[in-house]
């Protein structure tokens, strides 16, 4: 049976504009980027001509701009689902109803990821460029799209629980993006600045690896090397590591894109949990009590 969440958010998403305006510009920029992709590579080549093998690296261009897509849409498609409700004033008409806490979150969530899947599902058209070259296989595409897809989940379920925190929903999405920021370059300057100073004790490979498992970018990059069989985050982060590496250490050094898809699964179940506790029926209630008393207290003064 489907989730009536998920269902109501189906069909209300449909009928507005802003979804399929976010539709319009995703794919407008992935026949973007491909385009300046083949005009700059024709250009560049002796004689204006086209190499094939070239074509891995537009794979490689297309799966950064949907990664970079997802990353920027996901907190802003998220990010109001609860908080929405709030200021719509109809989240006491879900509590309510017969659904747990735990479904309206995942029903909200699910319908964020029912629609990158479809962003995903779009682009494919824009993707067989790839495979018309016969560059990469279908199961380097189905990996990119599980490792999208996790992504997104981990993002929205820190979305969802921020929404359940505040009222506002501009406030839930500039906190997780701050997030996502911290993510993003926080664990690389724990990773560079000590590589920065001269004279600093030479980093362990394990400690490097522990630092750069919660970054999306690093972690995509490491999907990118595998996939095209380049060792440009090696070459980056552990040439500079100690000497010494475990089996372990060297597996995870090559991998480290399975490492963050789990971090992204744990990561991301353990906000939904912590967003089905805040939004609890009794919880609401008191909080409502609370601020009565607070106006009730302002109206005596």
């Amino acid at each position: 049976m489907m989730n009536p969440v998920l269902r109501r958010e189906a069909i209300t998403s449909l009928r507005g504009w802003k979804n399929y305006a976010v539709l319009t510009f995703y794919l407008s920029m992935m026949t973007v980027g491909a385009w300046i992709f083949f005009y700059t590579s024709v250009y560049q080549s002796y004689r204006f001509s086209f190499d094939p093998q070239s074509i891995v690296y537009l794979y490689v261009t297309l799966a950064a701009i949907q990664m970079a897509l997802i990353v920027l849409s996901v907190p802003a498609l998220t990010a109001g689902s609860i908080s929405g409700e709030r200021e719509r004033q109809t989240l006491d008409l879900l509590l309510v109803t017969k659904l747990s806490p735990f479904s309206i979150v995942i029903g909200k969530l699910l319908s964020s990821m029912a629609f990158v899947l479809l962003l995903i599902v779009s682009t494919l058209p824009v993707f067989s460029i790839v495979f018309y070259f016969g560059s990469l296989g279908i199961g380097s595409l189905l990996t990119l799209i599980c490792f999208t897809l996790t992504t997104a989940y981990m993002l929205g379920g820190i979305s969802v629980f921020f929404s359940c925190i505040y009222k506002k929903t501009v406030v839930s999405i500039m906190l997780v993006y701050i997030v996502t920021g911290v993510l993003c370059f926080g664990t690389l300057l724990l990773v560079l600045l000590p590589l920065a100073v001269r004279g600093a004790v030479e980093p362990s490979a394990l400690g490097i690896i522990l630092k750069l498992i919660p970054n999306p970018g690093v972690g995509f990059f490491s999907l990118m090397d595998n996939q095209i069989g380049t060792n440009i985050l090696y070459d980056a982060f552990f040439n500079y590591a100690n000497s010494t590496k475990s089996p372990f250490v060297l597996w995870a050094s090559g991998n480290l894109w399975v490492l963050h898809m789990a971090f992204q699964l744990v990561v991301g179940s353990i906000f939904i949990v912590l967003a089905t506790g805040l939004i609890n029926p009794v919880r609401e209630h008191k909080q409502k009590n609370k601020v009565v008393k607070i106006k009730k207290k302002k109206s005596e003064e």
